[in-house]
């Protein structure tokens, strides 16, 4: 890692931290501590080879929220203990030994900060992040639990930048940016990787004029680093548009933009650059409701788009689709740095069940950094009544890499229940699925297509104004068309966390 780069996000991560006795009119603090343990039927996940193990956890924790009137910061952290991958546990392998990895610690981070250093002019930013994916989407074991089929990688990722704005009339002004990120992974076979990116933007403003205009440039550069089985390369991406936006009335906006992009990257398509076009339409009849619609085109084909959001007093929808080129590095730092620290809802916590992961998980993709099209639908719905909350949601991602066309898609579905059934004793109840489907190449080392369900009940009890204790029990079932990759498991878990 360069010390330069080291430094400057050194730098930019900590001037956000240092500005909270000057900048920041509101702080918000929280930490705590899990002590825990959990028992498994089935810690190898392995119908030919079930060994009961249980084992005990401590999860120290931070959360810190800060906002201001040229400052925001928020960081959500925490250390993860596991006394399993201490032990002498053995479990028959069935991936080989490079998608394999034990984490005795493992820890998560969620880091996102802004200083508007010179107002009206330069704001840097920074971001961090560090959380645990699976190393073989396609192997039995969940990132999100300790198992002994040991996989499990931890990304680490952080990154800085700087935006220079400048308003040359009231409607009308230029914005240029420059980030720069580094990331590293576990296991050694996912490889590092760093990109530099810069933007340019010139023109009116898209929210305070009926009609805006302008024009926009875009570069990234990854750099991947090599390694015994890769030797390093880079991916560039560019792009150059022209947009605009009619405001139609209150309600209704059309917007559209045509470009030119050229990159370079490894790919089987005869075309990897070109012409690209984009048109939408937004409409917002109120303050709760927001709906937009969009297609395009680019190099790979189509690029329909769709975002749904729906607030009332007691219910929440959301719902995107969106058709786009990325990297797995993203995937695998999914939810770093591209998160506005000012949003009310960031920042969530642990899910509602029992014996959930305080660590920031990551979204499942392949193995390898070249780029792949991602067709990703995303959709939730949250009710919350007087003592009760249910939340219904659903996700998949079809995944195509481009360097040999190989295909990987990821399904999930389910639900959670809570309710309330005393000041001090709250039941949670959920079922969850999930699929994953795999073809081509190194896209898995075995069983590349399963369906998981997991039924999920338990308590939590506030023992004081400070002190939770929970109680969870889960059932876990896995099919897939090799016999080593299901499984049947039961799991129990037992924790108490105080918060200081």
């Amino acid at each position: 890692m360069k010390p330069v780069s080291t430094f400057l996000s050194g730098l930019l991560i900590g001037a956000p931290l240092l500005a909270e006795g000057v900048l920041a009119a509101e702080w918000e603090r929280n930490a705590g501590i899990t002590l825990g343990t959990y028992y498994s039927d089935n810690i190898c996940l392995s119908n030919n080879f079930q060994k009961g193990r249980g084992a005990a956890t401590v999860t120290p924790d931070l959360r810190i929220r800060g906002r201001g009137a040229r400052a925001n910061l928020y960081l959500e952290g925490s250390v993860e203990y596991d006394s399993l991958a201490d032990s002498n546990l053995e479990c028959p392998g069935g991936q080989r030994a490079q998608l394999t990895n034990r984490e005795t610690v493992i820890p998560g981070l969620r880091y996102l900060g802004d200083l508007e250093l010179i107002e009206n002019w330069l704001t840097l930013e920074s971001d961090a992040f560090v959380g645990r994916n699976p190393v073989d989407p396609f192997a039995a074991g969940r990132a999100d639990q300790f198992t002994g089929r040991d996989n499990i990688n931890i990304t680490y990722q952080y990154g800085a930048g700087a935006t220079l704005q400048r308003r040359f009339s009231e409607n009308t002004g230029m914005r240029l940016r420059y980030y720069h990120n580094e990331q590293q992974n576990a296991v050694n076979l996912l490889g590092d990787s760093s990109e530099d990116r810069g933007e340019f933007d010139l023109g009116t403003d898209r929210g305070n004029n009926r009609f805006s205009m302008g024009i926009a440039g875009r570069y990234s550069k990854v750099m991947n680093e090599g390694n015994e089985n890769t030797p390093a390369f880079d991916n560039t991406l560019s792009s150059v548009e022209a947009r605009a936006a009619l405001q139609l009335d209150s309600s209704w906006r059309i917007t559209g933009l045509a470009g030119e992009e050229w990159n370079e990257f490894t790919s089987v398509r005869p075309d990897i650059d070109g012409t690209f076009w984009d048109a939408g339409l937004r409409w917002t009849p109120n303050e709760r409701v927001e709906v937009t619609v969009g297609t395009g085109e680019r190099f790979f084909g189509t690029t329909p788009r769709m975002s749904v959001r729906y607030r009332h007093k007691r219910s929440e929808l959301t719902a995107d689709y969106a058709r786009s080129l990325t990297f797995p590095r993203n995937l695998r730092a999914a939810g770093g740095g591209f998160v506005d620290p000012t949003d009310p809802d960031l920042g969530s916590g642990p899910g509602p069940l029992p014996g959930g992961s305080m660590t920031p998980g990551s979204e499942p993709t392949f193995i390898g950094n070249t780029p792949i099209i991602n067709d990703r639908l995303g959709i939730r719905y949250r009710f919350t009544g007087r003592r009760s909350t249910i939340t219904i949601f659903a996700a998949e991602s079809r995944q195509l890499r481009v360097e040999d066309l190989a295909e990987a898609n990821f399904s999930d579905a389910g639900l959670t229940f809570s309710r309330a059934l005393s000041a001090t004793l709250t039941a949670n109840a959920g079922l969850n699925w999930s699929e994953t489907e795999g073809q081509g190449d190194n896209v898995g080392a075995f069983g590349r297509n399963s369906q998981t369900w997991r039924a999920s009940l338990g308590f939590n009890r506030r023992l004081g104004s400070n002190t939770t204790m929970t109680m969870g029990f889960q059932r876990i079932q896995r099919k897939s068309d090799n016999a080593f990759n299901q499984y049947d498991e039961n799991r129990a878990t037992l924790s108490a966390r105080h918060e200081f």
